[in-house]
């Protein structure tokens, strides 16, 4: 119900296209797993920018003293250029991390049982072991393991 089949082996359904071939477990657990691999992604982004800001306060810092030789007096436009080419790089790479990390949210939002959802959520987004999930869902380690299965088993993954 709400699907229509299209042309090509997809799906249409709520407005969205999704590709009508499954993918197997394994590959919807390397799915979510980008998730982390995201935020790591966007996380070495900042830090580089950071650096990057760093270094260049530090040459202006150090060509803003007493007059010096042997310099082309160049330093600071090629930092500038640097932090330039270096920022454009890194936004467009946390553009694409942010991008993944929404696909890995909606895809778990399909899941329609609340328990399994929620799951979910503990283990790839917030990154929680499984037996932290186990504990705070006051329930056994391996009732927990096989609603997670179930969970992946019901995700719809919207294709590119």
């Amino acid at each position: 119900r709400g699907q229509k089949s299209t042309s090509k082996g997809w799906k249409r359904l709520k407005g969205k296209n999704y590709m009508s071939t499954p993918m197997t477990y394994d590959e919807k657990l390397a799915f979510l797993r980008r998730y982390r691999d995201a935020q790591r992604t966007m996380r070495r982004c900042m830090e580089e920018l950071e650096q990057l800001r760093s270094e260049a306060a530090s040459v202006s810092q150090a060509l803003s003293g007493m007059p010096s030789g042997g310099g082309d007096g160049q330093a600071i436009p090629r930092a500038v250029e640097r932090i330039d080419d270096a920022e454009s790089r890194l936004v467009s790479a946390y553009g694409a991390a942010l991008s993944e990390l929404n696909r890995v949210k909606t895809a778990i939002d399909t899941v329609p049982d609340p328990l399994r959802l929620d799951i979910l959520t503990r283990r790839y987004i917030l990154g929680q072991r499984w037996e932290r999930i186990a504990a705070d869902l006051d329930r056994d380690l391996r009732w927990v393991l096989r609603l997670h299965h179930r969970a992946v088993d019901e995700l719809t993954i919207e294709s590119h």
